[in-house]
């Protein structure tokens, strides 16, 4: 009588499983990445858009306190925007 040497194909092969879900996640994840930086762009530009616009109101008042007071919120804004878009930049490339 012969030996059979047949694998049995009834169990699943968890390696293979085990692979496939790693690079789906590790493209879920790079989709993840991409989402957020194109997220952290608009942030940006909607914040320039805005410190703009403070700017521009601010050049307009007659009031020099006024003025600057738009002015310096404008640059507070955009600095802090800076800071915290750069800082989420890091984690997501991390």
């Amino acid at each position: 009588m012969a030996t059979s040497t047949k694998t049995n194909t009834a169990l699943p092969d968890f390696e293979a499983a085990t692979e496939r879900a790693r690079e789906a996640n590790e493209r879920l994840a790079e989709v993840g990445r991409k989402v957020t930086s194109a997220y952290l762009d608009g942030v940006e530009k909607y914040v320039s858009s805005v410190a703009r616009f403070e700017r521009n109101v601010g050049t307009q008042t007659q009031v020099d306190a006024i003025a600057s007071m738009f002015k310096t919120h404008a640059d507070l804004t955009e600095q802090i925007t800076k800071v915290s878009v750069s800082a989420a930049r890091e984690l997501i490339t991390a």
